[in-house]
C-alpha cells in the first residue's frame, strides 16, 4: 500500500512540474502593472537582457510607437551572433504575444523562384489578420540581403529586397493560411530586421587595422569587428539596396559580448540558467568549473547565450533521464 501511495505522489508531482514551469515563466511579469510607456517597457527589458542599453532603449521606443501610438517604424538591429539582437524581441514578444511575430528570413526566395517562403508568407500569422498594429521581426536578415547571383548573373537578393519595398512602405497584401485567404494591411506593421552582417564588420576591422599600423604614433591595438558601429553606407556597401535602406528609419548597433560577460550572465536574472529553470520548473546549480567552461565556449564558438542555453538543456535532460522526479540538479 505504501508503495502505491508513493507512486501516486510521484505521478502527481510529475504532472505538476509542467504547471509549475508555466507559473514560473509568467511570474516575472507584473500582472498588476501595464507596460504601456517607453520607460516601463525598457525597465522590463533591463531585467531580462544583459547590457545593450542603447538597443533596449531603442526597442522600447519602437514597441511603444508601433503598438500604442500607431507610428510605423522600421528598424535594423545589427550586431554579432550571440549579442542579444533577437533575444530583445523575444522578451518583448512575451509582453505582447498577440502583437509581435518573429520569423527566420534566411531562406526567403523571390516570387517565381523555387521555395515556399516568400514575403507574403511571413504575414500568415493570425496576429496580422485582425487589423491591429503589430511588429514583424525578421531574424537572419543579413543572409536574405547578402548578394547572391543566379546562373544567369542576376542578383537574386536585390530581387528579394525589391519585393519587400512596398510591404515595408505600406500596402495591402493577399496572403493565405491553411484554411482561407485574407488581406493584410502592412501600413499597420513595423518591420524589424536583425542581422550580424559579419563580413562587412570584419572588412571594416581589417581596413582599420591597416590604417592604424602605418605612420608615426601607430596604435599597437588590433581593431576588432564591430569596434565601429555599422552605418547606412556600410550596409549599402554590403549589398543592401539603397531603396531598401531608405525604408529603414533607424539602425541600432549592439556591442559584442566579452568572455567575462558570458561568465557573469550565466546565472543572472536574465541568463540562460534562469530561462531553463523557468521552462523546466526545476532548480539548477552550476559548478564553478562548468561556468568557466561554458563562458569560454560561448565566447570562442560565437554561439553566445543561445549556445549556452542549449548546452544547459542537454545537461538537464541527461539528469532528468536518470531521475525524472528530481526538482533540483547540479550540472
Amino acid at each position: 500500500m505504501r508503495f502505491f501511495f508513493c507512486l501516486f505522489l510521484s505521478e502527481c508531482a510529475a504532472g505538476l512540474f509542467p504547471l509549475l514551469a508555466v507559473v514560473r515563466r509568467l511570474s516575472h511579469l507584473d500582472v498588476d502593472g501595464v507596460y504601456d510607456t517607453p520607460k516601463t517597457i525598457y525597465e522590463y527589458l533591463d531585467k531580462h537582457v544583459w547590457k545593450q542599453d542603447t538597443a533596449k532603449r531603442d526597442a522600447a521606443i519602437i514597441a511603444y510607437n508601433s503598438l500604442f501610438r500607431g507610428v510605423k517604424e522600421n528598424a535594423m538591429f545589427v550586431g554579432p551572433t550571440g549579442c542579444g539582437k533577437t533575444h530583445i524581441w523575444r522578451c518583448l514578444q512575451e509582453l505582447f504575444p498577440d502583437r509581435i511575430e518573429i520569423v527566420d528570413g534566411s531562406n526567403i526566395t523571390a516570387d517565381g523562384w523555387k521555395g515556399d517562403k516568400k514575403w507574403s508568407s511571413l504575414l500568415c500569422s493570425p496576429i496580422f489578420d485582425v487589423g491591429k498594429r503589430a511588429i514583424l521581426v525578421i531574424d537572419e536578415a543579413d543572409k536574405m540581403l547578402a548578394p547572391k547571383y543566379s546562373s544567369g548573373g542576376e542578383n537574386v537578393s536585390q530581387i528579394i529586397a525589391a519585393e519587400g519595398l512596398k510591404l515595408m512602405e505600406g500596402t495591402i497584401v493577399e496572403t493565405k493560411s491553411d484554411t482561407f485567404n485574407y488581406q493584410v494591411d502592412t501600413s499597420l506593421i513595423s518591420f524589424v530586421l536583425c542581422g550580424a552582417f559579419s563580413n562587412k564588420a570584419d572588412e571594416i576591422a581589417r581596413n582599420s587595422s591597416i590604417g592604424s599600423s602605418i605612420g608615426f604614433g601607430a596604435s599597437s591595438r588590433v581593431p576588432k569587428a564591430y569596434d565601429r558601429p555599422l552605418a547606412l553606407q556600410d550596409l549599402i556597401e554590403y549589398g543592401v539596396m539603397p531603396e531598401f535602406m531608405g525604408r529603414i528609419h533607424r539602425i541600432v548597433n549592439l556591442q559584442p559580448m566579452t568572455m567575462d560577460d558570458y561568465y557573469r550572465i550565466i546565472d543572472s536574472g536574465c541568463g540562460p540558467v534562469r530561462h531553463v529553470q523557468e521552462h523546466y520548473g526545476v532548480e539548477i546549480r552550476m559548478t564553478e568549473s562548468r561556468r568557466k567552461e561554458m563562458a569560454e565556449d560561448a565566447f570562442r564558438s560565437g554561439l553566445g547565450i543561445r549556445g549556452m542555453e542549449n548546452r544547459i538543456r542537454q545537461l538537464v535532460d541527461d539528469a532528468i533521464f536518470d531521475d525524472c522526479y528530481r526538482q533540483s540538479f547540479e550540472i
